[in-house]
């Protein structure tokens, strides 16, 4: 089984990264909308502006599920980050309640507790 390295920093330096390029997508994607909005009301033209339309309502679904998929994918990656380090957290306290539950190795020495100097 091949072990885990992960760096829950580099991974959230990442995320914020991507979280930062993303955040640009919103107002870039009004601007779309709005710019759409008035090529088909400057066309002049019913064609023109029904094929707009039409080209504004067949690429909603997809850009859409990117932004869904996007979103999923960096909460999945933080969450699994997160369950990681709480994973070690946990094996580290249950290593240290393991130590500190060993018997004293004293008693089994000769001359029992005192036996040891």
């Amino acid at each position: 089984m091949p072990g885990w390295d992960i760096s829950p920093s580099g991974v959230h330096g990442v995320l914020g990264r991507a979280e930062s390029v993303a955040s640009e997508f919103d107002p870039r994607m009004s601007s779309m909308n709005a710019d759409l909005g008035g090529a088909a009301g400057q066309s002049g033209s019913g064609l023109v502006a029904a094929a707009l339309g039409g080209f504004d309502e067949a690429r909603a679904g997809d850009i859409g599920f990117v932004f869904a998929r996007t979103g999923a994918a960096m909460t999945g990656a933080a969450r699994a980050t997160d369950a990681y380090v709480e994973g070690d957290l946990e094996m580290a306290a249950n290593a240290q309640a393991a130590v500190s539950a060993a018997p004293d190795p004293r008693v089994w020495m000769p001359g029992g507790r005192g036996g040891f100097r």
